[in-house]
């Protein structure tokens, strides 16, 4: 097998604990040299449990972690407001970038990242890790067959189990940068550019959400030029579980992408009724073979196996 990639993980929060931090040490490929964290204890308290030879490095050592050359990449899992300027020390140190979504917090500074990554010849890549599904991804290639023709209408409902702690909701850009903007993402994917009318309303059922200005509940119409129409129901809790569904209706057919939430289709009916499994609990258990593969294909597109 050929030499792996030295990887630099900055930022070790919750996501880059329980997704990315693991399918990095799984990969074949990829050679975990660095977490940059600044909590530095708990991140080597973490870390040690799965190597003792990834050096844990405070944010103001990133220098030194960039001037590694044994270093390939980084992959950027910090809060929204930090990225862009962990992109831009990542490619002037001639590192390819991972980067959770969204890449910045507007679009003047996502252009400027992604024309440095151009300027330099570097791979810039944004996790929007639920292309990589394997259910919206034969959404996406049924539509791309012409299976329902013209789009009409896509319905889409987003809903996480339990609310995410208050410090989290702090950097997180709110609900539409930080939730909604996935589907904003696959309704343009599916689609095709961008909508000409956006219409969205939202409610703060929890007081903390409310604090920080923001909503936990939200709807969002949106219209393109093709005439399509999207709508997206997002919410922050729902006590039954995760919920993902989509519909996608066409001039000549319907696509659906149902039983987002249950770790399988399986229902058994009896004396007691109908009787299935449990939704899954939090979003990653729900969208973990996709965060996977979007790793897979970032290595690929590191490699140059693909544009």
């Amino acid at each position: 097998m050929s030499q792996k990639h030295g990887i630099a993980l900055i930022g070790f929060g919750r996501m880059a604990r329980i997704s990315h931090f693991r399918h990095i040490l799984c990969h074949p490929k990829l050679d975990l040299k660095y977490v940059v964290e600044k909590d530095t204890a708990m991140a080597s308290n973490f870390v040690k449990q799965y190597r003792d030879d990834i050096v844990v490095v405070p944010p103001s050592d990133l220098q030194t972690v960039l001037e590694d050359k044994s270093v390939d990449a980084t992959f950027i899992c910090t809060p929204t407001d930090a990225h862009e300027e962990y992109i831009k020390a990542s490619l002037n140190a001639g590192k390819a970038v991972f980067c959770e979504k969204p890449l910045t917090t507007d679009e003047a500074s996502t252009q400027t990242c992604y024309a440095e990554a151009k300027k330099k010849g570097l791979l810039l890549f944004c996790g929007f890790n639920r292309r990589f599904d394997p259910s919206i991804n034969s959404l996406h290639q049924r539509i791309q067959e012409g299976e329902i023709e013209q789009i009409k209408n896509i319905r889409t409902i987003v809903r996480d189990k339990t609310l995410q702690p208050k410090e989290y909701l702090k950097t997180s850009g709110g609900i539409f940068a930080d939730s909604v903007v996935h589907e904003f993402d696959l309704a343009g994917w599916f689609i095709g550019g961008l909508p000409s009318v956006v219409y969205a309303q939202g409610h703060a059922w929890f007081e903390e959400v409310r604090e920080l200005d923001d909503v936990d509940q939200a709807l969002v119409v949106m219209k393109y030029p093709s005439g399509a129409i999207v709508t997206i129901d997002a919410c922050r809790e729902a006590k039954y579980g995760v919920d993902h569904r989509m519909e996608i209706h066409g001039s000549n057919g319907v696509c659906l992408q149902q039983e987002g939430g249950y770790p399988t289709s399986v229902v058994s009916l009896g004396d007691n009724g109908e009787l299935r499994e449990n939704r899954y609990a939090d979003y990653y258990a729900l969208w973990k073979d996709s965060f996977e593969a979007q790793v897979e294909h970032f290595v690929d597109a590191l490699e140059g196996t693909i544009l």
